[in-house]
């Protein structure tokens, strides 16, 4: 983005030097001579490239706005999309080395021994 400033600043300061040349110029044209004597100003430089400069100025920064403007959110999209797929690749590396080195198996659980039940006494009712 600082490139873009740079170039911005030296367009802006190249257009007012060329602006400043153009009033120069055009003071200059001012001597009379019977060659140019209906001739006030010259056709490149002078008062009808300076108007039709300051026409152009605002549709020029109009085009310039949308640029930026589009620019800046293909970039937030973009960043966007580099993230997932950062985030992606990072899972995918750690689920490669993850099956890569074995699992230590668990230490066995102790189990302890139990007797089993004693068989139940029947019950003879002998009263009858």
């Amino acid at each position: 983005m600082a490139a873009f400033d740079r170039t911005l600043v030296t367009g802006a300061v190249v257009l007012c030097a060329v602006f400043c040349m153009a009033c120069a110029a055009s003071e200059a044209t001012n001597v009379d001579s019977s060659f140019d004597a209906d001739l006030t100003e010259g056709r490149t430089f002078g008062h009808h490239f300076l108007k039709r400069i300051s026409f152009a100025m605002i549709p020029a920064a109009f085009v310039v706005g949308v640029i930026t403007t589009l620019l800046s959110a293909l970039t937030v999209v973009s960043m966007k999309g580099l993230g997932v797929g950062v985030i992606l690749l990072v899972l995918t590396i750690s689920q490669v080395i993850a099956r890569s080195f074995p699992a230590p198996l668990p230490p066995p659980v102790p189990v302890a021994y139990s007797a089993p039940a004693p068989a139940p006494i029947p019950l003879v009712y002998k009263d009858w």
